[in-house]
């Protein structure tokens, strides 16, 4: 059996059953039928990540804080995709255009759900697309609300000669369209992720009041006039507000178009 199994046996064992569970490594050990050296050795390194906790006085041992953590990133993201869904289809059935949702992982942005154009020409990109954040509206509306600290992370060892932009992109003209789209509220690109298209996109927030996503309107570029450009605009900003607001957010932290 590999370590890594080994180790969600402890984590499965650990798991609270109406209360919370404390275990010894001994009681571990004769549970799951493996060797009290093994148990320990992994129990530290799960410590070190904060997957379990040891009770000083007892020394025993529970679930840590960082399963919690990812247990609510998850539930974030199975909360945005329902939520969301609705006003998906009601901005769909407004804009005519291809509607996505997406998310951050770490340094990238991913599609987590969208509605196809019913127009014949349209913008169709797949479920679980992944670009880093500063590519895209839809990924660059998220980082431009993400804390400065954090932006300057994400730009700083970024090699601008090779990223996987369809368009020439460069650490000044990021950060100056972050301060636009802080300003506008909104993102617009053209010809960054794919050749010919305009994304116009709207930051989601969460209960805690930080940014977990966005809402995006894509289509080809001839269709997205200024006129239109402004109704799109308007209309995912709307419809990313009410999805914010049903998510548990209640500040006005952003500018409305």
């Amino acid at each position: 059996m590999s370590v890594i199994s080994k180790a969600i046996q402890i984590l499965d064992i650990l798991v609270p059953q109406g209360m919370e569970k404390e275990l010894s490594v001994t009681e571990i050990s004769k549970e799951l039928s493996m060797p009290v050296q093994s148990v320990h050795r992994i129990l530290t390194s799960l410590c070190g990540h904060g997957f379990i906790s040891q009770n000083s006085k007892t020394k025993k041992y529970k679930l840590g804080l960082s399963l919690m953590k990812y247990g609510f990133l998850m539930w974030d993201s199975l909360m945005l995709r329902s939520t969301a869904r609705p006003y998906m289809v009601e901005l769909s059935q407004t804009t005519r255009e291809t509607v996505y949702l997406a998310t951050r992982e770490n340094d990238e942005g991913v599609y987590i759900d969208s509605i196809d154009s019913p127009q014949i020409l349209k913008i169709s990109e797949p479920i679980g697309l992944r670009l880093p954040l500063y590519i895209g509206a839809s990924n660059r509306v998220i980082l431009a609300y993400l804390p400065q600290k954090l932006q300057e992370n994400l730009l700083r060892h970024v090699n601008w000669s090779s990223v996987p932009s369809l368009k020439p992109l460069s650490y000044e003209f990021i950060r100056q369209d972050l301060d636009q789209i802080r300003a506008q509220g909104y993102s617009v690109t053209t010809g960054e992720a794919t050749d010919g298209t305009t994304d116009v996109a709207a930051p989601i927030f969460s209960y805690e009041n930080t940014v977990i996503g966005s809402l995006n309107v894509a289509g080809p570029v001839l269709r997205f006039s200024r006129d239109n450009l402004q109704k799109y605009a308007f209309y995912v900003s709307k419809y990313a507000d009410l999805i914010s607001k049903e998510l548990g957010y209640r500040s006005n932290y952003r500018a409305r178009p």
